[in-house]
């Protein structure tokens, strides 16, 4: 069954995911957040909501991952330096 929000969702997360796409999809988020025009005028601002919605868990996740992935680095304790 063909799921378009789905498949929508999943290619707006890709492109939150892969650093070379993140700057284009932020970009665009905030066009359509700043844009005056509503694009579905009956729902009025719940579009922009849920949008930001998604992008401000998204970008949430991503960097988390990337404070996972980074190791801490080691640091020289200045007590084990004898005077």
């Amino acid at each position: 069954m063909f799921k378009p929000l789905q498949l929508l969702y999943a290619g707006y997360r890709r492109g939150l995911r892969h650093p070379k796409y993140r700057g284009w999809v932020v970009g665009g988020t905030l066009l359509w957040l700043l844009n005056p025009i509503n694009t579905i005028p009956i729902v009025g601002e719940i579009d922009d909501a849920v949008v930001l919605t998604i992008l401000v868990s998204e970008m949430a996740q991503v960097v988390m991952e990337n404070r996972k992935s980074v190791k801490p680095q080691a640091t020289i304790s200045t007590l084990d330096v004898e005077s």
